[in-house]
């Protein structure tokens, strides 16, 4: 308090106005070194990340798929139920759509996996049920 007071009202007793509003620069300057070059100990320790880092199956298995989408036209691109839901989104080919990747299944591997035929889901499943039924199976 008597620092204040000092730097404040100076040797007349009348107060500053250049220094009314600032504080003392021993404090500023402790604040910024302590921004600067924080003690050990004194940071919390950071939590680990929720994104897990992609592993070398994944990169393969993402290698594979742009490989057999690489030479098919959009139209007749067929992939497997285990690759699509074995490979992280993030690393599937940009030929495929995401959104809509019960597209690219076979109609065969699609009644094995959903239990209906293509074209009841699509007739009778409202598309929000057909996220949550392609959430269910891994393919969202």
């Amino acid at each position: 308090k008597q620092w204040y007071q000092r730097r404040v009202r100076g040797v007349s007793g009348e107060i500053d106005p250049r220094t009314r509003d600032s504080p003392p620069k021993e404090i500023v300057n402790r604040i910024i070194n302590n921004i600067e070059s924080p003690q050990r100990g004194s940071q919390k320790p950071r939590s680990p990340s929720p994104v897990k880092p992609f592993d070398a199956e994944a990169y393969r298995l993402a290698r594979k798929l742009a490989k057999e989408v690489a030479d098919c036209p959009p139209d007749c691109i067929m992939v497997r139920v285990k690759d699509l839901q074995k490979c992280p989104k993030a690393l599937l080919p940009s030929e495929l759509d995401k959104a809509h990747l019960e597209e690219y299944i076979s109609d065969t591997e699609f009644r094995r996996t959903f239990g209906i035929s293509r074209e009841e889901y699509q007739s009778e499943f409202s598309e929000w049920r057909q996220q949550e039924v392609k959430k269910e199976l891994g393919l969202f």
